[in-house]
């Protein structure tokens, strides 16, 4: 019985034609090949998949928002002053990444990126106000308003996106001859955040 069995299969076998069988192995050949092609790109996703989570994880957190005093039920003015002067903003509301000093008054860039700073000010009374934004001590942009009118109350803001390198400074600096005005309101303020690493 098993020889006719090996017989018959000797006999299929030989019914095979070359082509056949040479067409048989490269078509089982293509395939291996592509499955190979598809473990690899399955292997190059999962290697981004988890740079992408480590890279998520790492991503460096900066955002503080402060305004310039923490008083309750009373005010005070800072300014004029003959020479321009350093405004520290030392209510921090928020303070993520702690690179804005409450003592200073100065955000420290803790990496390279694009960051948003905003600040307003707050102007009462009958002096004009001014504030500049100053990047490593040097002026980026200002607000200013003159003596109120009428209302005895007006309010200036400005906005800017910097490109820093880790280490610039931020700060904002009182104008010479200029007042400001603060109280329990906390209207004047001074925020940032990191956009974006470079």
């Amino acid at each position: 019985m098993m020889l006719i069995f090996v017989t018959v299969l000797i006999l299929n076998v030989w019914a095979v034609s070359a082509d056949d069988v040479l067409s048989l192995n490269i078509n089982i050949l293509e395939e291996l090949g592509k499955i190979k092609t598809m473990e690899t790109k399955m292997k190059s996703m999962e290697i981004e998949m988890e740079r992408l989570r480590t890279e998520n994880k790492e991503r460096v957190k900066v955002a503080f928002s402060a305004t310039l005093s923490a008083l309750e039920n009373t005010h005070k003015f800072i300014g004029p002053y003959a020479d321009a002067v350093s405004l520290v903003y030392e209510n921090a509301l928020t303070n993520i990444g702690n690179a804005y000093d409450t003592n200073t008054g100065i955000f420290t860039a803790p990496v390279k990126g694009v960051y948003y700073f905003n600040f307003v000010l707050f102007h009462h009374h009958a002096m004009p106000t001014g504030v500049r934004l100053l990047k490593n001590g040097h002026h980026v942009v200002g607000a200013t308003d003159s003596a109120p009118g009428l209302d005895t109350e007006d309010t200036a803001s400005n906005a800017v996106c910097l490109l820093l390198e880790k280490g610039d400074r931020i700060s904002l600096q009182l104008w010479e001859n200029r007042r400001v005005y603060t109280d329990g309101n906390r209207r004047n303020t001074f925020s940032g955040h990191l956009l974006f690493t470079m």
